[in-house]
């Protein structure tokens, strides 16, 4: 007598409704965690980059400034104007060799190519403006903080930054905050916006040294970033 094995339990295919809803839950549940923290990495990130590039340009400006013995200068143009509005950067700086050891005339900005035809026609690397978008240095989010006015050494220096062959910077004393620095702030904008403060700062020494600081990092907040002159320069 032959006999019938019970049939399989049929196999099923494909997922019910109750867990294809729960999987897209999931996703979007995910995704809204991702988009947010990326919403405020992106800012956090772009303005400590703008920081370490104002601050690369700015050794990068001292080493000029000793190989070619001329000066070197960092003209701080415009600080932001709408520090409040997140959505708009803003900032501008110029980087530039002189043309003398001391008391400069004429400034070449990056890239420095006036020795080759006499004209400065190339500036792409020394025009630092956050706003231009067809720049190389636009920084969506980010803005420059109103800087302390700098008087800027000998005549027609104002808010500059004038760094000497020998590799210290030429301001005056009155230039230099009571650290011995003189600070360029860049602002998150939008976390100053939601009420956070998420900025850096720029500190550059008497002595040409260039720090890149996070303000809300209590272990530099009593610190000397290097001596305080008291007479001029």
């Amino acid at each position: 007598m032959r006999r019938t094995c019970p049939s399989a339990p049929a196999r099923r295919a494909g997922f019910t409704l109750v867990e294809l809803s729960v999987v897209i839950a999931l996703v979007l549940i995910l995704t809204s965690v991702g988009f947010g923290a990326s919403r405020e990495q992106l800012p956090r990130w772009r303005t400590r980059q703008a920081a370490q590039t104002f601050a690369h340009l700015v050794q990068q400006c001292r080493s000029m400034a000793i190989a070619a013995n001329v000066e070197c200068s960092v003209f701080l143009v415009s600080p932001d104007p709408t520090l409040s509005d997140p959505a708009n950067p803003g900032g501008e700086y110029w980087v530039g060799l002189g043309n003398l050891s001391n008391a400069s005339t004429t400034w070449d900005y990056l890239p420095a190519d006036r020795t080759e035809d006499g004209s400065d026609d190339d500036t792409s690397q020394g025009i630092v403006d956050l706003s231009d978008r067809a720049g190389n240095y636009y920084a969506r989010n980010v803005g420059i903080v109103e800087w302390q006015a700098l008087v800027g050494p000998g005549v027609g220096n104002a808010n500059r930054i004038v760094i000497s062959p020998r590799g210290y910077v030429m301001n005056p004393s009155g230039d230099f905050n009571s650290k011995g620095a003189i600070d360029v702030v860049f602002a998150n904008k939008l976390a100053r916006f939601e009420g956070r403060n998420e900025d850096w700062v720029v500190s550059i020494t008497r002595g040409g040294v260039v720090r890149v600081d996070d303000p809300n990092q209590t272990r530099f907040g009593t610190s000397q970033y290097g001596t305080d002159i008291s007479s001029g320069s």
